[in-house]
C-alpha cells in the first residue's frame, strides 16, 4: 500500500510542472498607455490691498451745563455777588455784568466762580460760559463746595415782612434779592413759607417773591396770617383818650376808648377834615375826631377824602383755633353777686386783683396801661378798653391792689392785718375788705396760695379761701378764682389746693381760669429757673403784653393772655 501512494504523489508532482510551464507560454496583451495628465491652472492671486488703521475717535468735550436758574444769577445786565457758592444766601452787591474781575477760584462742581474785582472785593458769583468765555476753569484751584437747594424764591420787593410760623408776628423784614427755601404754600396761593439762609422759618407774601419753580406743586400749610396795616398817626398824647364810633358824628354809636398814644392807620377823611376813618392793628375800623389825631407820617391833607363817609360794620376778630380755652363759669351765682354789687354802687368797669408775688408783679397786666400787641388774639381789644379805667386809687390795670403784696399767703388777706396797709386802711381792717370799700370794683382776680403750700394742708387752705368769697360776696364782688401754676417743690400740695379752687367755683357758681392747665405744657411748665415764678419773655415787662407764640411760650405772657380771656368771659357771660 505504501509504494503505491509513492507513485501517486509523483505524477501528481509531474504534471503540476508541466502544467505550471504552459502557463508561462501564453500570449500577454498590450499594455494600455499611461495617459499624460495635464497640469491644473491656478489663477494667480491678485495682491491683498493695505488696510489703513481705523482712527480712534476722541469723545467731544461734554457742554457745560448750569444748574442754577438764571434768575438767582443776575438781572439783565447785571450780575449778583454773593459772599458763599449758596443760592440761599443773600446777594450783598449786584455788579455790572461786563465788570472787570479775576477769577480766583471755583466751585467744586464748577457752577460758581470765586472772583476779586478791581475795588478789592471777593465774592463768588455763577458760572456762565457765554459771559465768561475768558475763564479756563480747569486752571482755576477748588476753592469751596457749591450749594444749590431746591425750590428758591428771591425777593423783589425793596422789603418783605418775614412772619413767623404761627402767623402772628414779623420776625424779620427780608431785604430785596434775599433768598427763602420754599416747602408750603397756603391754600390760596397768597403766602409761601419757608427758610432763611438764617435758618429762620416762616411765611411771607408771594406777590413779593420771584419764584423759579412750580408753587403749585407745594403742600398746603395751615395758616392765619394777622397783617398788620402800616400805623401812620397816634391818638394824642395830651387828648387823655379818643373814642372810636361807628360813623363820623358825635351820635353816633361808641365802639371802642382808644387811649392816648394808641397807634392808628388813617386811611380816609371827610372833606371837611373833621373826621377820619382809622384801622386798629388788632383789626377793628372806625371814625374818629381828627382834631385829636396826631399823623407821624406826611399830613391829613395828603389822606384821601370822601365826601360820602360810610358807616363801618361792626367787627369782632375771630378767636384763634389753637387759643388756651380754660375759663369756666359754673351756674348762675356769679350774675346775683354782680347784680348785687351793682345796687351797692359798685362799678361795672372796674376790677382788682387778691394775690402773691405772682401777681404783685410789672409782668401781670400793668403793660396794659403803656401799651400792648394782641396779634391774633384782637377779640380781646375791647375787654381792655371797657376795664381800663381809674379806680380811684390808679389804673385797674397798672396799680398794686391793697389785697395784693409780694410774701402774703391767704392768712395775709383775711385772717392778718399786714403792717403794709397801715395808713391806707382803717385800724383792724382786712386788706380785702379795705380793697374792695376803696375802689368798689365788679370783679376780684383772686390768684394766691403759693406760699400757703409748705405750711398748710388743704383743710386750711380751705378755710381761708372760703373766707375770701364769702366777703367777696358780701361787697357785691363777683371772685375770678384761678388755680395755682405748677411748683417744683411741693406741686402735689399745689394740685390738692387747686381741686380745692375747682370745687369752690361749683359750690358758689363763681369762674375759675384753670392756670394750671395752661401752662403745664409749655417749657418747664412755665415756670421761672426758680421752681416758684413764672418765666419771663425776653424784652419783659412790654413782651409780656405781646401775644405772640414766641411769648406765649412763657409763664407770664400766657397768665396775662388767660387774665383777660376771664374778664371779656365774665363781662359777657356775668355783666352784661
Amino acid at each position: 500500500m505504501i509504494p503505491l501512494r509513492a507513485a501517486a504523489v509523483r505524477a501528481v508532482i509531474s504534471l503540476g510542472a508541466a502544467g505550471l510551464i504552459a502557463a508561462c507560454n501564453l500570449t500577454q496583451p498590450a499594455p494600455t498607455p499611461t495617459p499624460t495628465i495635464t497640469p491644473t491652472m491656478y489663477p494667480t492671486p491678485s495682491p491683498v490691498p493695505t488696510i489703513a488703521p481705523t482712527p480712534t475717535l476722541m469723545p467731544s468735550p461734554t457742554p457745560f451745563v448750569s444748574r442754577i436758574p438764571t434768575e438767582l444769577a443776575g438781572a439783565e445786565g447785571m450780575a449778583y455777588v454773593r459772599d458763599e457758592p449758596n443760592t440761599l444766601f443773600p446777594v450783598t452787591r449786584s455788579v455790572s455784568a461786563t465788570a472787570p474781575f479775576s477769577a480766583i477760584g471755583r466751585s467744586h462742581d464748577s457752577q460758581w466762580l470765586q472772583v476779586r474785582f478791581d475795588d478789592g472785593i471777593d465774592g463768588w458769583i455763577v458760572y456762565r460760559p457765554v459771559a465768561h468765555p475768558d475763564v479756563d476753569l480747569g486752571a482755576l484751584p477748588v476753592t469751596a463746595e457749591s450749594v444749590l437747594p431746591d425750590r428758591l424764591a428771591l425777593v423783589t420787593a425793596d422789603s418783605l415782612p418775614f412772619y413767623n410760623d404761627g402767623g402772628d408776628a414779623v420776625q424779620a423784614d427780608l431785604p430785596r434779592l434775599a433768598a427763602l427755601r420754599v416747602d408750603l404754600r397756603s391754600g390760596d396761593g397768597t403766602w409761601l413759607h419757608g427758610v432763611d439762609s438764617e435758618g429762620r422759618a416762616g411765611w411771607v407774601a408771594s406777590d413779593g417773591l420771584l419764584l423759579t419753580f412750580d408753587a403749585s406743586a407745594l403742600t398746603i400749610g395751615e395758616i392765619s396770617i394777622v397783617v398788620v396795616p402800616e400805623m401812620n398817626a397816634r391818638v394824642r398824647l395830651d387828648s387823655g383818650g379818643l373814642r372810636l364810633r361807628q360813623s363820623p358824628d358825635v351820635n353816633a354809636t361808641v365802639l371802642l376808648n382808644l387811649n392816648a398814644g394808641m397807634e392808628l392807620a388813617v386811611a380816609q377823611r371827610t372833606t371837611d377834615n373833621a373826621w377820619v376813618l382809622v384801622q386798629l392793628k388788632e383789626g377793628y375800623q372806625g371814625w374818629v375826631s381828627a382834631r385829636f389825631v396826631e399823623m407821624l407820617e406826611g399830613d391829613l391833607d395828603s389822606v384821601p377824602a370822601t365826601n360820602n363817609p360810610q358807616a363801618v360794620a361792626y367787627f369782632t376778630p375771630p378767636t384763634p383755633e389753637n387759643a388756651p380755652s380754660v375759663v369756666m363759669v359754673y351756674g348762675g351765682g356769679a350774675r346775683q353777686i354782680f347784680q348785687t354789687g351793682q345796687s351797692m354802687g359798685n362799678r361795672a368797669n372796674v376790677f382788682t386783683t387778691v394775690g402773691d408775688s405772682l401777681t404783685d408783679t410789672p409782668y401781670f397786666l400793668r403793660g396794659v396801661a403803656s401799651g400792648y400787641d394782641l396779634g391774633e388774639y384782637g377779640y380781646l381789644l375791647p375787654v381792655i378798653s371797657y376795664f381800663n379805667a381809674d379806680t380811684g386809687l390808679g389804673n385797674a390795670f397798672a396799680r398794686r391792689a391793697i389785697s395784693t403784696h409780694a410774701g402774703w399767703s391767704t392768712f395775709s388777706v383775711v385772717v392778718e392785718t399786714p403792717g403794709e396797709i397801715a395808713g391806707t386802711c382803717a385800724a383792724g381792717e382786712l386788706a380785702l375788705d379795705c380793697e374792695y370799700r376803696l375802689t368798689r370794683p365788679a370783679y376780684a382776680i383772686v390768684m394766691i396760695g403759693t406760699n400757703d403750700a409748705p405750711a398748710f394742708d388743704a383743710g386750711t387752705y380751705r378755710a381761708n379761701m372760703t373766707r375770701i368769697i364769702d366777703i367777696s360776696i358780701a361787697h357785691g364782688v363777683v371772685p375770678i378764682l384761678s388755680t395755682l401754676p405748677p411748683r417744683a417743690e411741693f406741686n402735689d400740695r399745689i394740685i390738692e389746693y387747686n381741686a380745692v379752687i375747682t370745687q369752690l367755683g361749683q359750690q358758689y357758681g363763681v369762674p375759675v381760669t384753670d392756670l394750671y392747665s395752661a401752662l403745664i405744657n409749655l417749657p418747664n411748665r412755665g415756670l421761672d429757673a426758680d421752681g416758684v415764678h413764672l418765666s419771663i419773655p425776653p424784652g419783659a415787662p412790654a413782651s409780656t403784653m405781646i401775644f405772640n407764640s414766641t411769648n406765649l411760650a412763657y409763664g407770664t405772657t400766657m397768665r396775662n393772655l388767660t387774665a383777660l380771656q376771664a374778664l371779656a368771659q365774665v363781662r359777657s357771660q356775668v355783666g352784661y
